[in-house]
């Protein structure tokens, strides 16, 4: 059973609640001696001056949090620049990741001038084949897919996906007149 008085409870939350304004006051003090500084050092990693704040204010939330832990150090300032130049080291891998991801795309395939006569002719054609024979072909041409992918795709056989292809490819000569 708890011993304290009503009064004696009280005063806990007072001296909580003064220990969370003197701990926020140290805390503020922290932010605005650092924040200039950590700000230019991510800048000049990130290249970047809104890439820089976001990661500056991830660090400082990031310290804000630990508060209690890192104010006993010395330089609590140190820590946040070792979190800010490893979340400035990360936001440079995933930057490139994203270059070579998009290097891979075929962004200059999907940026043409317009398409030509035969190309309109030939897709025109496809869609005028049947259901199934229409969906090889273009499975096939512009998904860029295996025969046994085709197969799986529709739930048929490999045997009927090279007919359908084969007797799409003819109706399709005999049609644009090749």
């Amino acid at each position: 059973m708890d011993a304290t008085l009503p009064g004696e409870a009280w005063e806990l939350r007072v001296d909580d609640r003064l220990y969370v304004e003197a701990t926020s006051t140290n805390f503020e003090s922290l932010y605005r001696r650092e924040y200039p500084g950590l700000v230019a050092v991510a800048t000049a990693l990130t290249g970047s001056r809104q890439s820089a704040e976001d990661l500056v204010q991830d660090t400082m939330v990031k310290a804000f949090l630990r508060w209690s832990w890192l104010q006993r150090f010395g330089r609590p300032g140190a820590w946040c620049h070792r979190v800010l130049t490893n979340a400035c080291r990360d936001w440079q891998r995933r930057r490139r990741t994203e270059h070579r991801f998009l290097a891979r795309q075929r962004v200059g395939d999907l940026v043409r001038e317009a398409p030509t006569i035969e190309f309109v002719a030939f897709w025109d054609a496809v869609r005028r084949l049947p259901g199934r024979p229409a969906n090889v072909v273009a499975l096939f041409y512009a998904g860029d897919r295996t025969i046994p992918e085709i197969a799986s795709i529709l739930a048929v056989p490999e045997g009927t996906v090279r007919s359908d292809l084969t007797r799409a490819r003819l109706a399709l000569a005999r049609e644009l007149g090749l």
